[in-house]
């Protein structure tokens, strides 16, 4: 074993499958040939390269339409909101105005204490 506990053959193997080897004169032709042979002559950029503008024509279009309906819709939750407090204000108007009737009538038929009486 090494000092880190490490078998040592199986270092020495690792090191020997691992180590440098030179893949020889002809491995650069042969790879830019390859790639030469893959590849067409005379080919633009990908399409994908040549539809960018469009696609980045498209994806601004997309988020100002986004941000518009986002817009659009914060519009119609505030008005549902304004609408929602009128109608309670116009709802604690008719029960302010239902009590003081209430009021009124329920003072108007209790018995007056009599000023001559001297209570109990």
């Amino acid at each position: 074993m090494s000092r880190d506990g490490a078998d040592p053959d199986l270092e020495r193997q690792l090191r020997a499958a691992l180590r440098p080897v030179d893949p020889g004169a002809g491995f650069v032709g042969c790879v830019l040939a390859r790639v030469a042979a893959e590849r067409p002559h005379g080919a633009g950029p990908p399409r994908w390269r040549a539809a960018a503008p469009w696609l980045s024509l498209a994806l601004a279009a997309s988020i100002v339409l986004a941000l518009l309906v986002a817009h659009q819709q914060q519009l119609r939750r505030t008005e549902r909101g304004l609408e929602a407090r009128r109608q309670l204000i116009e709802a604690l108007r008719v029960t302010g105005d239902k009590l003081d009737l209430a009021s009124r009538i329920v003072n108007e038929q209790s018995p007056r204490p009599n000023s001559t009486d001297p209570g109990a």
